[in-house]
């Protein structure tokens, strides 16, 4: 009997020793979740308010833990001011770099504007407008992230894939004083609570805390929507060259937006380009092995200038830069708008040993998912000696009338670096997994849980 009574005792004491391994284990696992500093807002005029009756507290300046359920600061005639909802004629004076927390114990979150935010607020007061920073933990924030940056309906495998680029670019910014990252499309899409759901939240914890890493160091996890048929090496969009970065093909086909048109008049052409005078004439000087505008050459009534695409695209705002220019002459007819677009027959080539489809490509100006496409070609890295290929014409003609539109077609959505968000989507639906989607679009990466050192 005294055998087994020690027997259970020691039993029972490895049972209490494990489970207070267990409990005591998860707070310091959740201690160690990086948070993130994110700018959502920046204007002259902030408004902040509780989600329904529970007050938020602000901390800060004259203020420490004073609870409100209503806060407005604004700007008007160089004058900084804040006041409470319950106290309106109360009116505060604020100076430059002035500061405020705002936090709350609703699960809820804070309203800020028309969007519902998790976490704690940082308010910074600055020369002609005012900052609202959500500080946040990583994983939190990437619920919602991923349900801005991709349609929750998506298949499973893909939102995970998302998840883990997304937390991986997010820590690769972290170490701004003030934030780390924006919520726009500039870094990538944070619409707050609205945009958290059991899915995007079931592929955040189906990751946790997974990163893609090159060589121990977080890589640059860039991605975009749609690439028209394959993404873009990170040199020929920018400066510096990341072997992950390398040019792949996407599976986009399916993005029912992959083509689009754009017009403009030449009232709009002026207004864009007025140093000019519009444009007369467009010129295509340089393109990516992909067929991504690099540089191109305007004409206009007061002189000429060059552009690289990037420029281009954000001028114009256009979708990106795997575009197309035709000036078409408006018809002189009263009373109609229709138009005349100069078109060209096809070029014939005959293909040669040596020859591959993105060398065609850029021989001739155009774009490999124009070539593709043109001549139905299934698989791009398959072409075979004497094989004919049509070429469509891209050249821009002059036209002899003053008054000219610009139609400028393109393909695609983003700057084409790194994962498509389309191509993902179609690879999850076939049946691949995030790991495999994130090994195909960065090349040569690991993925791991994530380590400071990694930074």
């Amino acid at each position: 009997m005294t055998f087994k009574f020690i027997k259970i005792s020691h039993n029972l004491f490895f049972i209490i020793f494990l489970n207070f391994c267990v409990f005591q284990a998860r707070p310091l696992r959740a201690s160690k979740i990086p948070t993130i500093k994110v700018l959502i807002l920046k204007d002259n005029k902030i408004r902040i308010r509780a989600d329904r009756s529970i007050p938020f507290t602000v901390e800060g300046q004259r203020f420490l833990n004073k609870k409100f359920k209503g806060l407005t600061l604004k700007i008007e005639k160089n004058r900084k001011i804040m006041f409470f909802d319950k106290n309106k004629q109360k009116i505060y004076d604020l100076k430059n770099k002035d500061k405020f927390l705002v936090k709350t114990s609703d699960s809820r979150g804070i309203w800020v504007g028309q969007k519902r935010y998790a976490g704690k607020l940082n308010i910074f007061i600055g020369d002609n407008n005012i900052s609202v920073v959500n500080i946040i933990g990583v994983e939190n924030y990437l619920s919602s992230v991923v349900g801005s940056e991709m349609p929750t309906k998506w298949p499973m495998e893909a939102l995970e894939a998302q998840a883990i680029a997304s937390r991986t670019y997010a820590l690769k910014q972290k170490g701004n004083s003030v934030f780390d990252i924006d919520s726009t499309n500039k870094n990538q899409v944070y619409n707050g609570l609205e945009s958290r759901t059991f899915k995007t939240k079931k592929a955040v914890r189906a990751t946790r805390s997974l990163v893609l890493v090159y060589k121990n160091k977080l890589i640059n996890a860039l991605f975009h929507s749609s690439s028209a048929g394959m993404t873009e090496n990170s040199q020929d969009v920018w400066k510096n060259k990341f072997p992950y970065l390398s040019s792949v093909k996407d599976f986009d086909k399916n993005n029912p937006k992959l083509k689009w048109q754009k017009r403009f008049s030449s009232e709009e052409l002026q207004k864009l380009f007025p140093s000019i005078g519009g444009i007369k004439q467009i010129e295509i000087l340089s393109i990516t092995n992909t067929g991504r505008v690099k540089n191109v050459k305007i004409q206009g009534d007061y002189g000429s200038a060059q552009f690289s695409g990037l420029d281009i695209r954000k001028k114009m705002n256009l979708k990106s830069t795997l575009v197309r220019f035709k000036l078409i002459k408006e018809d002189d007819k009263p009373n109609t708008t229709s138009t005349t677009v100069l078109e060209d027959k096809p070029i014939t080539y005959l293909v040669k040993a040596g020859d591959n489809l993105s060398d065609i490509a850029y021989r001739y100006n155009v774009s490999l998912y124009e070539l593709v496409t043109f001549n139905s070609i299934k698989d791009p890295t398959l072409i075979n000696i004497n094989q004919i290929l049509l070429i469509p014409r891209n050249q821009v003609k002059n036209v002899s009338s003053s008054d000219k539109t610009l139609v400028v077609s393109g393909y695609g959505s983003g700057h084409g670096v790194g994962m498509s968000q389309w191509g993902a989507k179609h690879m999850a639906s076939k049946g691949a997994k995030a790991e495999e989607i994130l090994k195909h679009f960065y090349k040569g990466v690991k993925i791991k849980p994530f380590k400071r050192y990694f930074l």
